[in-house]
């Protein structure tokens, strides 16, 4: 789990305003004096927008619908949870103390044995996720899972993942977890998409389930991606329209197969 503190809010920018190599430089976090609005990413967001929104709020198979049950689960007998790397389940009595990969590779067992299979390491870290699913095609599956090419293709019960960008401080591989919602066009920033989610953090996002000070672990938040002229995931707002700043990283969007 990454989690910037401290970034700065994005403000609209002059034609030609890009985030520089510096600010980069410093944990990637990118002080953005907004975001310059491109034709394509412009129409992109216009026809997300537009997209039927049924369709949209559709789980797309039934694999995603067994993630979003699962959730949902978890979320109605939850007694105690903690955002800790040491994982301690126990779902009878409600107790769930875990990391975002422990939380995922725990979900993806239960629904796509296949998929987990994949993910090789007995207990596999976030850029694990990340790298099964930038391996996976975009159509078919491998291994059961498939790649999904742009962030407009996302859907509830689908997966998200990031690695750690290089020369970030953190101990963590990166981040991952599952849409809970179809992406939603966040119009004051081109390009960018606000997602609700489930993950395991120590740090809530907006409008999140679990308490500010408290010990973090399972619950929801909202999320902020910021995409490129082809729809593709190159950063992400912590704290979803509330982020002062994003951090520049490729984002895997993926679908469990089997």
């Amino acid at each position: 789990m990454i989690h910037p503190r401290g970034v700065r809010r994005p403000r609209p920018a002059l034609p030609g305003a890009a985030p520089g190599r510096a600010a980069r430089a410093l944990a990637l976090v990118l002080v953005l004096a907004g975001l310059v609005a491109s034709g394509p990413a412009t129409a992109a967001a216009d026809t997300a927008a537009s997209a039927d929104v049924s369709e949209a709020a559709t789980p797309a198979n039934h694999r995603a619908a067994k993630v979003l049950e699962r959730l949902e689960s978890i979320a109605a007998n939850l007694t105690e949870t903690r955002y800790q790397h040491r994982t301690k389940i126990r779902s009878r009595e409600g107790i769930y103390l875990w990391d975002c990969s422990a939380m995922a590779a725990y979900i993806i067992a239960k629904v796509a044995p296949t998929a987990r299979k994949a993910l090789t390491r007995e207990r596999p870290v976030a850029r694990d996720f990340f790298q099964v699913i930038r391996d996976a095609p975009t159509r078919g599956h491998r291994d059961g899972w498939r790649r999904l090419p742009t962030i407009t293709d996302v859907r509830p019960g689908d997966v998200f993942a990031w690695k750690r960008p290089k020369d970030f401080p953190s101990k963590n591989t990166g981040h991952v977890g599952f849409v809970l919602e179809a992406p939603t066009p966040y119009p004051e920033v081109p390009g960018a998409y606000l997602v609700r989610i489930a993950d395991a953090t120590s740090l809530p996002h907006q409008d999140d389930t679990r308490e500010r000070d408290g010990d973090g672990g399972f619950g929801h938040g909202t999320i902020l991606f910021m995409t490129d002229e082809r729809g593709q995931g190159i950063a992400y707002g912590w704290f979803g329209a509330r982020s002062r700043g994003v951090i520049e990283t490729p984002i895997a969007f993926g679908r469990l197969i089997r």
